[in-house]
C-alpha cells in the first residue's frame, strides 16, 4: 500500500565529510612540505593570479602543472599517493569510521551507515590515506596525468558551491560521477524515489568553504557539524549567517570522549531514532 501520510522510510544514514582541515591538515601544504617545495611562493603566485581574474582552483592547477612538468620535479602522482598513505590525520580520525559504524550497530543493527568523502580539493592524496580506503565513496577534483605521473591539468573541479549540488544529488540517488547530472539537481523528484532524505544526512566540514553545504543540509532537516582545526579560533564564525548555523562546533579531535566524537555519536543516534519512529508509522 503506498504511503500517503507518513514520510519515506530509508534504513540508511549518510555521513558526508570534507577532508582538508576536517580530517587532517591542508593536503596541498602537506604535499609541498613533504616534497621540499615552497608552499608560500606557490600561494603568493596563486593569489596574484586571482587578481588577473583566474578562478582560484584553476590558477592552482595551472601552477601545479608547471611545477610537475619541470625537469626532475618530485610532484608526481606516485609521490602524492605516498604522502597520502602517510598523511597526518587528526587524532582518532583513522578509526572514526569503524567506531561510528559500531555505535549505530549497537543501537540498531538493521540500519546501514554510509560514509562519503566530499572535498573541493583533489582526491589523489585523501584517496590514498588510511581513512580514504574506509569511505564508501570519494568525490573530489581529479588531475589528468601523463604516463610519467606528471600533472597535465584538471579533469574535474568541485567548487565550494558545487558541494551543495553533490549533497542534493546524493540524497536524490543521482549519478555523482556523471558531470551532466549537476544540471538536474533541482528537477522535482518524488520523495519516494530518493536514496536518502536530507534529514538523514550528517555533514561535517570546516570554515567558510562549507557554509553553503551546512545551510543545505540543515534546511533539509539534517545535521551539520563544524570542525575547528585551530582549536579555538574557528575560521568562519564572523561569516555565520543565521540560516547557516550548525548544531555544534568542536575541536579537530576524534578520539573517544572528545567533543567532536560525542557530537557525531549523538547526531547518529538522532538519525537512528528518526528511522525507528518512521518504522512505527510505515505505510500509514
Amino acid at each position: 500500500m503506498p504511503t500517503s501520510a507518513t514520510k519515506i522510510l530509508r534504513n540508511r544514514i549518510v555521513l558526508v565529510f570534507d577532508f582538508d582541515e576536517t580530517l587532517g591538515p591542508s593536503t596541498t601544504r602537506t604535499v609541498f612540505d613533504e616534497l621540499g617545495l615552497d608552499y608560500e611562493a606557490f600561494k603568493k603566485e596563486a593569489d596574484a593570479r586571482k587578481k588577473e581574474m583566474w578562478q582560484k582552483t584553476l590558477a592552482k592547477v595551472d601552477l601545479l602543472r608547471q611545477l610537475s612538468q619541470a625537469p626532475g620535479s618530485p610532484l608526481t602522482r606516485e609521490n602524492m599517493e605516498r604522502v597520502g598513505a602517510n598523511f597526518p590525520l587528526y587524532p582518532g580520525a583513522d578509526t572514526l569510521v569503524k567506531r561510528l559504524r559500531k555505535h549505530v550497530d549497537k543501537i540498531d543493527g538493521d540500519i546501514e551507515v554510509e560514509f562519503v568523502l566530499l572535498t573541493a580539493g583533489f582526491k589523489t592524496v585523501p584517496g590514498a590515506s588510511k581513512i580514504g580506503e574506509q569511505f564508501d565513496r570519494i568525490y573530489g577534483g581529479e588531475y589528468h596525468y601523463d604516463e610519467q605521473g606528471r600533472i597535465l591539468g584538471a579533469k574535474r573541479v568541485i567548487t565550494h558551491v558545487d558541494k551543495v549540488h553533490y549533497v542534493k544529488q546524493l540524497a536524490q540517488g543521482l549519478d555523482l560521477d556523471d558531470p551532466s547530472e549537476l544540471e538536474n539537481t533541482y528537477l522535482r523528484r518524488e520523495p519516494e524515489d530518493y536514496y536518502v532524505p536530507l534529514s538523514q544526512i550528517i555533514y561535517v566540514g570546516d570554515g567558510t568553504s562549507d557554509m553553503s553545504a551546512f545551510q543545505a543540509v540543515e534546511e533539509g532537516g539534517g545535521i551539520a557539524i563544524a570542525v575547528d582545526p585551530d582549536n579555538g579560533d574557528w575560521d568562519g564564525y564572523e561569516n555565520m549567517a543565521p540560516n547557516r548555523r550548525v548544531h555544534n562546533i568542536a575541536k579537530a579531535r576524534y578520539e573517544d570522549g572528545d567533543e567532536l566524537m560525542q557530537a557525531l555519536c549523538l547526531a547518529t543516534t538522532v538519525m537512528v531514532n528518526r528511522i525507528q519512529l518512521l518504522r512505527l508509522g510505515r505505510d500509514e
